[in-house]
């Protein structure tokens, strides 16, 4: 067991480590959505966040996972970073200007922060 203290708790909380192979076999489970209140508050589920953050092969796979549920073949981009903010997913706005969620667009054979004044610019 380690100690964890969660932001802005004052108390520390144990949490089990889960290893490499436990968080990608449970990912199907943990990333169908909406995530009920009774798998939220499970401690496999806190564990399974926590690896995801603490494990830098791991959260780029969720990346990958997430960009490939698009439809997006990550392989049309330079990292697997570009290609999970550019294609962000928006309910509510069909431009990506428009959209405050996408913090990065590929415009023209390029990658940038959209300049949210009305037109394409990015910088």
């Amino acid at each position: 067991m380690i100690q964890r203290q969660s932001q802005g708790a004052t108390l520390a909380t144990r949490i089990n480590l889960i290893d490499c192979n436990d968080f990608r076999n449970q990912y199907e489970y943990f990333t169908s959505f909406p995530v009920s209140r009774e798998k939220g508050d499970m401690a496999k589920y806190l564990e399974w966040t926590e690896h995801s953050h603490d494990c830098a092969s791991c959260s780029e796979w969720n990346l990958l996972k997430q960009v490939e549920g698009r439809g997006v073949n990550p392989a049309d981009y330079p990292c697997i970073h570009l290609a999970y903010h550019s294609t962000h997913p928006c309910d509510i706005n069909s431009n990506a200007w428009e959209c405050p969620d996408m913090i990065l667009v590929h415009a023209e054979h390029e990658y940038g922060i959209p300049v949210r004044d009305g037109g394409t610019s990015v910088i």
